[in-house]
This record gives structure tokens, C-alpha cells and sequence, in this order.
């Protein structure tokens, strides 16, 4: 009997420890994808506003003369 405990407690602990770390490592992978997701949308909207800009800052050098037709991208 004195054996099967310590079997148990020698085997049992490396094999809770093992699937805690996995339950984490499968938590901290859900909560990258929401993070990886989030900052998506930020580049998405950040290149919106870039694009924005850039036509805004093409449109005022027609219309001063400070430019020629062909702006570069």
C-alpha cells in the first residue's frame, strides 16, 4: 500500500504539473489571438487614415501649385 502512494504521489504531481502548464499554455494562446486580432484592426484603420492623408496632402499641393501632377506613392 506504502508503494502505490508513493507511485501515486511520484507520478501523479509531474502529471498535474503537466496539465496545468498545458491549460495555461492554452489560455495564453487564446488571449494572443485576441491580441493579434486587436492590433489587425489597428493597422487596418491606421492605413485608412494614412491613405486619407495622403490624398489630402496630394489635393492641397494641386491646389497651391506646390507639386507637379505625378505624386509618388
Amino acid at each position: 500500500m506504502d508503494e502505490l502512494v508513493t507511485a501515486i504521489s511520484t507520478v501523479g504531481f509531474p502529471i498535474v504539473c503537466t496539465l496545468m502548464l498545458m491549460y495555461l499554455l492554452i489560455k495564453e494562446n487564446e488571449n494572443h489571438k485576441e491580441e493579434m486580432n486587436q492590433l489587425k484592426d489597428t493597422i487596418a484603420a491606421n492605413t485608412i487614415v494614412l491613405k486619407e492623408l495622403k490624398q489630402l496632402f496630394t489635393d492641397m499641393l494641386r491646389v497651391t501649385g506646390g507639386g507637379s501632377d505625378e505624386i509618388r506613392n
